[in-house]
């Protein structure tokens, strides 16, 4: 049971508990997720095409607090170098290797995972200002020195729409 004395204090007793209030935020700035499923085949030498509006996109005004990838089927190329990245909707590379680029030892078994902490992600000691990005952004999935012939995975990305 809880009463309010005269000057406004609310005086709780036992188990009784306050509600949970987020002080100074709002709904609009709790994290949200993004996840791009891609198999060996849809990495390409380059990505300029237009993105498909029916695409999942990272909105104007977000920033990337984090990113992941998790290998479901082991990634075979002798020495491909993987590049995640953002592009705009009409095509233009943001960054092809700005959330993460890594090599086929760390992405050739089942199970491995992958970080990404390309300068598109916000880092500790980031500046806010630096990875907000001023239109939508859309995924592309790049290799660097040769193709992958097989590999499957899933990228999981964490964002701030910041207004």
């Amino acid at each position: 049971m809880a009463w309010t004395n005269e000057d406004g204090l609310v005086v709780r007793f036992g188990t009784d508990r306050a509600a949970v209030k987020n002080s100074g935020s709002s709904a609009e700035n709790v994290h949200k997720t993004l996840v791009h499923k891609f198999s060996a085949s849809d990495v390409t030498n380059t990505d300029t095409a237009a993105a498909n509006p029916e695409d999942p996109f990272i909105p104007a005004g977000s920033v990337i607090t984090r990113a992941a990838l998790y290998v479901t089927t082991a990634f075979v190329g002798a020495t491909g170098v993987l590049d995640i990245g953002l592009k705009v909707a009409a095509g233009t590379n943001t960054d092809d290797d700005g959330i993460l680029s890594t090599g086929i030892a760390t992405i050739d078994a089942i199970g491995d995972v992958v970080i990404g902490d390309g300068a598109l992600v916000l880092q500790e000691t980031g500046d806010l200002t630096a990875v907000r990005f001023t239109a939508d952004q859309y995924i592309m999935t790049t290799y660097d020195t040769a193709a992958f012939t097989a590999g499957e995975a899933t990228l999981v990305i964490e964002y701030l729409e910041i207004e």
